[in-house]
């Protein structure tokens, strides 16, 4: 294995212990949160996929597209305040992918989101990252 894909994985799995332990010190702030922080472009390095956040709106629900690499229809996302974090969730609707689902928690410190993916067609949980690629 590579240097790059091991401190990738490390770096992964420190992501996903932050959101199964909640860590505080990453919780925002008292009052209303930010949720547009989310808007941007998101790669998953691990193979490429991408997240674009367009918009959140006031309703809670997102403006976003999935690519793998083409596009892959969301039925559903949604972004919310969890323990401090905000979570942004995507639910897929597509051939593959029917009910296949993102839960993802937004770290300021590292710019990025990490949660897990959920693939439904063979009912398994995957730790992922997502790293700004760009904004707006």
């Amino acid at each position: 294995m590579t240097r790059n894909k091991i401190e990738l994985g490390a770096l992964i799995i420190i992501l996903a212990c932050m959101v199964c332990f909640s860590l505080r010190d990453t919780a925002l702030s008292v009052g209303k949160p930010d949720f547009e922080v989310i808007v941007g472009e998101w790669v998953r390095p691990d193979g490429g996929y991408l997240v674009h956040v367009r918009d959140v709106n006031p309703d809670g629900s997102v403006d976003a597209g999935y690519y793998n690499p083409s596009e892959i229809h969301i039925a559903k996302a949604r972004v919310s305040l969890w323990k401090g974090l905000i979570k942004l969730f995507i639910e897929l609707q597509d051939k593959g992918y029917p009910g296949s689902t993102y839960t993802l928690y937004y770290y300021a410190e590292k710019d990025a989101l990490a949660g897990f993916y959920y693939q439904a067609a063979i009912q398994q949980t995957f730790k992922v990252v997502f790293f700004r690629k760009s904004t707006r």
